[in-house]
């Protein structure tokens, strides 16, 4: 039986049999299927839908009140306060950086492949597109290091595909901090490999521009995120998260972003986590026309628009999944030696540092592995790469390199 309701009386478990809109005068067009999450609510709140109809001998039936948030209970804590118990990893760096290349290779082919059929109007490979992102969180559960290193190495010639694959480690690095529940995790990782889709439709020329863009070619950028959602139309099977993740990735907290300049409670949570992703990739990143921001820097920048551009508490937890010292940042020790970070522990203020200066006696010494959480040693401030002689991308791929 089918029957018409309003979005505020769905509940997780109802059937969505049409979306009873015109996708904002897109070609868009979205296939029936179960509410899994109240994102989905979420979602169609912020697109503007006000009634669906849905099939309650599919799924749930719904009453005639409004649903309300349940009260958390004694003691329950929010995903963004939930306390965070880091592990030393499962597997050693050296170890897990052989996997994570053939994952990131084959990342990049999958993403490349769907990409180029979504443009042919043809269906792409739902399901080998999951269960790449499922092989990208396990190489994230044995050791985050590897495959979040490996994203910050790239050619400048390599930004498109390697920047999606990138922007979905990273949402699934923070999935993973906040305890997102794992199916959703899969989704929001799944939007963020098709998140920038849409600029396939844009020439090169005005992507790659150096100069200052004209209002037109800004506007047709801007576009992109329409494109990319008329172009996902094409596929089946890939949940609502995915169209909702490609329209609005550049939404702002504030209200300042695109298309529809949603704001707050507007946005939805996936395109919240997807738009800190995506714009420390962007600015990290080595580009035809700039050079890429060093981590360290990339962080600040997150932090400062926290509030504005992106939600306070996503922008903070974003911060605290890549941490503070990430592999390859350039730290000064308490002791005075200097060096670079190689690897991760249990503690996240007290990674394995390589030192190779003595900042007392101006003079570099013997390489040497310290793991500050056994010895209880501290960071005193970060450090600078050209003081060692060097650059953050160069450090990066010198470790790579040792690792090998």
């Amino acid at each position: 039986m089918i029957k018409k309701v309003r979005v505020e009386y769905l509940v997780p478990g109802v059937y969505i049999e049409d979306f009873n809109c015109d996708w904002k005068g897109s070609n868009l067009y979205v296939e029936p299927g179960f509410i899994k999450n109240d994102n989905i609510i979420e979602i169609l709140k912020s697109w503007g839908i006000d009634e669906v109809y849905i099939d309650i001998e599919k799924g749930l039936d719904v009453g005639g009140r409004k649903r309300t948030k349940p009260k958390a209970g004694p003691g329950a804590r929010s995903a963004a306060t939930q306390p965070i118990h880091t592990t030393r990893p499962e597997v050693p760096l050296k170890e897990e950086l052989q996997s994570a290349r053939e994952i990131t290779r084959d990342a990049v082919r999958v993403v490349d492949e769907a990409n180029r059929q979504v443009m042919e109007g043809k269906v792409p490979d739902v399901r080998q597109t999951y269960e790449l992102a499922n092989r990208m969180n396990d190489s994230l559960h044995r050791n985050r290091d590897a495959l979040l290193l490996l994203s910050r190495i790239r050619s400048k010639d390599e930004y498109t595909l390697r920047h999606s694959v990138s922007v979905s480690s990273l949402v699934l690095n923070l999935c993973n901090y906040r305890q997102v529940s794992e199916y959703q995790t899969l989704d929001l990782a799944v939007g963020a490999l098709f998140h920038d889709i849409g600029k396939a439709s844009i020439p090169l020329t005005i992507l790659n521009k150096p100069a200052r863009l004209t209002d037109e070619e800004f506007r047709l950028i801007q576009r992109h995120a329409e494109f990319s959602v008329n172009l996902l139309a094409k596929a089946k099977g890939l949940p609502l998260e995915c169209y909702d993740i490609a329209l609005h990735h550049h939404e702002r907290f504030d209200g300042s972003g695109y298309p529809h300049g949603l704001k707050g409670a507007q946005i939805s949570y996936g395109a919240k986590m997807t738009a800190v992703c995506d714009v420390f990739d962007a600015i990290t990143s080595e580009r035809c026309y700039k050079s890429g921001m060093d981590t360290v820097l990339g962080l600040r920048k997150i932090y400062e628009g926290s509030g504005t551009h992106f939600c306070k508490e996503i922008a903070r937890d974003f911060i605290q999944s890549v941490g503070m010292y990430p592999v390859g940042t350039c730290v000064v020790l308490e002791d005075g030696r200097s060096g670079v970070v190689v690897g991760s522990t249990e503690d996240v203020m007290r990674p394995v540092v390589q030192v190779v200066y003595d900042e007392h006696k101006q003079e570099r010494i013997r390489p040497q592995q310290v793991d500050l959480a056994q010895i209880g040693g501290n960071i005193a401030s970060y450090g600078d790469p050209a003081r060692l002689g060097t650059t953050s991308k160069v450090l990066l791929e010198k470790i790579l390199s040792a690792l090998s």
